[in-house]
């Protein structure tokens, strides 16, 4: 006598490899999702930097003003046709950037840094180094943006 057909044991068997099959599936397409939220936030974190770096140069006279971190809204609203001093405009800058990296990467643990960096040698220039600090799904990121001081005439 033969026996036709598939037993409950097989059935289940294909059932819990079908199973473990969706679950790796699943964790791949969850590891898939947080990466491509980290790149994101990466490539928003730049171009926030990028952003900053132009207001820098717009506004290098007051360039050391921006190393004087204050997140506390300024008084003047630069956005406006009333005319900011350069010293305005580098605290309305600071304080725009310091809230867009709040709103950009929630949770507190967001920091922002902008330093002088002196040059080193003749064949170096002064520069500006712009940092913002995040804490991301799973770890702590970073990025930074170095922005060459405009030469001296003279």
């Amino acid at each position: 006598m033969s026996a036709r057909g598939f037993t409950l044991v097989e059935s289940l068997i294909a059932l819990l490899v079908l199973s473990a099959g969706l679950l790796g599936a699943w964790g791949l397409q969850l590891s898939s999702l947080r990466s491509h939220n980290d790149s994101l936030q990466q490539a928003a974190a730049q171009v926030l930097l990028r952003d900053m770096a132009e207001r820098i140069r717009a506004n290098y006279s007051a360039g050391a003003r921006y190393t004087e971190i204050d997140t506390a809204a300024p008084a003047i609203d630069c956005t406006g046709s009333a005319p900011c001093s350069p010293a305005e405009l580098a605290a309305f800058d600071l304080a725009w950037f310091a809230q867009r990296a709040a709103a950009l990467f929630p949770g507190g643990d967001t920091t922002i840094g902008v330093e002088f960096v002196p040059a080193t040698g003749p064949a170096d220039t002064d520069a500006f180094a712009i940092s913002l600090r995040w804490r991301g799904a799973r770890e702590g990121y970073s990025a930074a943006l170095r922005v060459p001081a405009p030469p001296v005439a003279g």
